[in-house]
């Protein structure tokens, strides 16, 4: 156990995370300072007495959400030192060549951190932060929303906690979040058909300014840099069903489905056989809830109400934007009734909005790019995006380098589909391959116009 908070007259602590993760820590470190005395609870072992990794992916994405965060916190400088400067994603196609798609049209970039590496630091500043105290080994059995109080299991047994409220950030198999099911709406919480195993790739060969993917539509490698100059290197395919899946593959098959499919990094990662028999594979967990809050008592954050698939690199942003999000919504009332009930609906559109991107971004990286003609809509959609830089903002660039809400970046993204339908419907597939000026007339003036009848187009 390490660093016990400071309690209230009672000898209760103000408010109890259950989740000593990125997310809980980071609420942790908003909270203390303002509304008093914060507990945190977690299962595992103190990450820096030893034994890394723990099943989780070995690195995460920070993009301008979780700079904001790292920012308020003031650990933005301490954490930029552990990062890799990412400017954009190169894929490695089945023909042989490769290409790059920058994350941003002006080269910001998004930036890599080794999850372990970034969870010490937030730990240690953490209980730096007057008020926090963050527990080991501590197992929440339940939560009691009446009281309401935790059920602590450790070595010395079984004891109760009681405290004014409880804050679940303890993941996709969240006993905060049964709590709260039992008494509201059931989460829906499903594996996606995707399994993973964690790979670890020499360094030397990639470009490290960008991360690195191999598509092939039914399994999919990638790699991303560390400081070390080695690469996180990820193999996702089906768990179940038709091959290759993993369910189909054992011993030295899948060393072949993978030696078939990515024969470049099977010829730079001298084990790669030995890993593909070693290491554990893993499944994407996903969560939608349709309830976040009970009372003033429980607020959920993190994977435990958004587990989302990776493949945007959101998952962390987001749940740090919870954080920020419900301080928010605290600061502005002293009601912690309506503050929750603020928070729940501030966020939980964002929430589903990223995840539904988040899935949808897997298949757009998981299969090689088909060879687009002249009157193919996506060159319409990039050439509107390049005449109109401010008004139409790639999708992944609005999700990585601002702070606009989830929902509304998925919402711009749908206007524009419709606008690209809407322009080839009226004028026909010949606008692709149309002059600049004509293709400027035929756009509506109003950014939030979908239909065409007042445009200066004939």
């Amino acid at each position: 156990m390490r660093g016990p908070s400071r309690t209230r007259a009672g000898g209760s602590p103000e408010t109890v995370i259950v989740g000593g993760g990125l997310v809980g820590v980071v609420t942790a470190m908003y909270l203390a300072p303002r509304f008093g005395p914060v507990t945190v609870l977690e299962k595992r072992a103190d990450p820096r007495r030893g034994g890394a990794g723990q099943g989780r992916s070995l690195t995460v994405m920070l993009s301008a959400r979780g700079w904001r965060v790292l920012s308020d916190l003031g650990l933005d400088r301490t954490v930029r030192e552990i990062c890799v400067p990412l400017h954009g994603r190169c894929a490695h196609l089945p023909d042989g060549t490769s290409h790059v798609t920058p994350y941003s049209r002006d080269g910001q970039p998004i930036w890599s951190v080794e999850r372990e590496r970034l969870h010490r630091i937030l730990l240690d500043a953490a209980e730096a932060t007057p008020g926090v105290g963050i527990r080991f080994e501590q197992r929440v059995r339940s939560v009691d929303l009446d009281e309401p109080a935790v059920l602590v299991e450790d070595a010395d047994g079984e004891r109760r906690l009681t405290c004014r409220r409880v804050l679940g950030c303890d993941g996709a198999h969240s006993t905060a979040r049964a709590a709260l099911t039992a008494r509201t709406a059931p989460a829906e919480v499903r594996n996606l058909e995707l399994a993973y195993q964690e790979i670890d790739v020499p360094g030397g060969w990639l470009d490290s300014r960008t991360m690195h993917y191999w598509p092939t539509g039914d399994a999919l490698f990638a790699a991303f840099p560390m400081p070390s100059g080695e690469y996180s290197g990820s193999l996702f395919m089906r768990l179940e069903g038709p091959a290759p899946s993993y369910a189909t593959v054992g011993g030295g098959e899948l060393y072949q489905v993978f030696a078939d499919r990515f024969p470049e990094p099977t010829a730079a990662i001298p084990d790669i056989a030995e890993q593909l028999a070693a290491k554990s594979v893993s499944t994407l967990t996903v969560v939608r809830c349709d309830r976040w809050v009970w009372r003033d008592t429980l607020a959920l954050l993190g994977d435990a109400c958004h587990a989302m698939a990776p493949f945007m690199g959101h998952g962390m942003n987001c749940g740090f934007e919870d954080a920020r999000m419900l301080v928010d919504c605290l600061d502005s009332t002293a009601d912690w009734t309506a503050a929750l009930a603020a928070y729940e609906k501030s966020r939980i559109e964002d929430a589903n909005a990223i995840s539904q991107l988040s899935y949808q971004h897997y298949h757009i990286m998981a299969n090689p790019p088909q060879e687009e003609t002249a009157h193919d809509r996506g060159v319409l959609r990039r050439r509107l995006v390049d005449l109109f830089p401010d008004r139409f903002v790639p999708l992944y660039e609005q999700c990585a380098f601002t702070e606009e809400s989830y929902a509304s970046v998925l919402r711009n993204d749908q206007r524009l589909d419709r606008l690209v339908e809407s322009l080839l419907g009226r004028h026909g597939a010949q606008l692709v391959t149309a002059s600049d000026s004509r293709l400027r007339a035929c756009v509506p003036l109003d950014p939030n116009t979908v239909t065409l009848e007042d445009s200066g187009c004939s």
